[in-house]
C-alpha cells in the first residue's frame, strides 16, 4: 500500500470539497438562473457525448496495461472501488464548470476591462516589446498548425481526461488534492482573480479600447489558417459579449489564464504521480503559455500569474490533503 493510497484522517473530505464545489454552483444558479440553466444543458449534452467514451477508451487502456491477464477484471475491481465516487466527482464538475461559466460570462457587468492599458504596457516594458511578436518572430513557418491543435483540441481533451482519471484514481491522498487544486484554480483564479485583474486580453484589446494597438497581431492571424480560426473565435465570444447571451464557452477574460493554470495544474499531477512523467507537462504547459500570446488571447503577465497561483493553490491543496 503506497502513502497515497492510505485512506484520510480528515473525515469525508471528498464530502466536503464536493458541498464547497455546490455551493459554488448554487451562487451561480442564484445569480442568473437562465444563464446557469442554458449553459447547464450545454454543457450536458457536450460531457454527454465527451465523457463516456473517454471513460470507456481509458478504462480499457488501463485495464490492458496493469492486468493484460484479467482486464475485465481490473475494470469490475476498479467500478466497486471507485464507481459511485468518479460519478459523483464528475457530476459535481460539470456542476462546477457550468458555475465558472455564468460566472465568467457576467464578469464584465460587474467589473470594468480596466486592466487592459496597464498590463499591455507593462508586457511591454518587461520584455522590451509586445510579447506577441516576439512568439511570432521565432516561431518557424507551419508550426502554427501544430500551437493550434495544442491549444485547442488537446488542452481540451488533456482537461477533461485528467478529471476523468482523477475521478478514478484509488490513491486517495493524491485524488483529494489534485481535486482540491482544481476547485481552487476556478473559483480563485478564475473567478475571483479576474475580478481582481478585469481584463480581455491582446485579441479583444483594440475593440473594448479603441485605438489599433494591437491590429498587427489580428493582420499576422488572419494570414495563418490556425490564427484565422481564433479570430473566429474571439468574433463569436465578442458577440456573445454584445448582445449579452450566455452560449457555450461564452465570457472574455485574459489575467489569469485559465487555459495556462489547468496546463500548469496538470503538469504538477503528473509529477506527483510519476517523477519521469515531470517533463511532458512542463513542455505541455510551456507551449501552452507560449500559444496564449501568440494567438492573443493571453498577455504574457497572464501566464505568469496563473503559473505563481497554481503553485501556491497546488502546495495549500498537499497541506490540505494531510491526515
Amino acid at each position: 500500500m503506497t502513502r497515497d493510497s492510505i485512506p484520510l484522517d480528515r473525515p469525508d473530505a471528498e464530502l466536503r470539497l464536493a458541498l464547497a464545489c455546490m455551493a459554488y454552483a448554487l451562487t451561480a444558479l442564484l445569480y442568473s438562473r437562465h444563464d446557469f440553466a442554458v449553459l447547464a444543458h450545454q454543457y450536458a449534452v457536450s460531457h454527454f457525448y465527451v465523457l463516456p467514451p473517454m471513460t470507456i477508451a481509458g478504462l480499457s487502456a488501463a485495464a490492458v496495461l496493469a492486468r493484460p491477464a484479467a482486464p475485465l477484471g481490473y475494470i469490475r475491481d476498479i467500478l466497486q472501488r471507485r464507481g459511485l465516487g468518479a460519478a459523483m466527482t464528475l457530476l459535481v464538475f460539470c456542476l462546477g464548470v457550468t458555475a465558472f461559466s455564468t460566472f465568467k460570462h457576467h464578469l464584465p457587468a460587474w467589473v470594468p476591462f480596466f486592466a487592459d492599458p496597464p498590463l499591455a504596457d507593462l508586457d511591454e516594458a518587461l520584455h522590451f516589446g509586445p510579447p506577441w511578436r516576439w512568439t511570432h518572430a521565432v516561431t518557424p513557418p507551419g508550426a502554427a498548425g501544430l500551437l493550434g491543435f495544442l491549444y485547442g483540441p488537446v488542452w481540451f481533451a488533456q482537461f477533461f481526461g485528467f478529471v476523468l482519471f482523477a475521478a478514478f484514481l484509488t490513491r486517495d491522498r493524491l485524488r483529494i488534492r489534485y481535486l482540491i487544486a482544481l476547485a481552487g484554480t476556478l473559483i480563485l483564479l478564475g473567478t475571483l482573480g479576474r475580478i481582481a485583474g478585469a481584463s480581455a486580453g491582446p485579441i479583444f484589446f483594440d475593440r473594448m479600447q479603441g485605438g489599433a494597438r494591437f491590429a498587427d497581431l489580428a493582420t499576422c492571424l488572419a494570414a495563418t489558417r490556425p490564427g484565422a480560426a481564433m479570430l473566429a473565435a474571439s468574433d463569436y465570444l465578442y458577440a456573445s459579449y454584445r448582445s449579452d447571451t450566455a452560449v457555450f464557452g461564452s465570457g472574455i477574460s485574459a489575467m489569469p489564464s485559465i487555459h495556462v493554470a489547468i496546463a500548469t495544474l496538470n503538469a504538477l499531477f503528473l509529477r506527483a504521480l510519476n517523477p519521469q512523467l515531470a517533463p511532458i507537462g512542463a513542455i505541455f504547459a510551456a507551449s501552452i503559455l507560449f500559444g496564449s500570446v501568440y494567438f492573443g488571447w493571453h498577455y504574457a503577465l497572464d501566464g505568469y500569474a496563473s503559473i505563481l497561483g497554481v503553485a501556491l493553490i497546488w502546495w495549500g491543496a498537499g497541506r490540505l490533503a494531510r491526515p
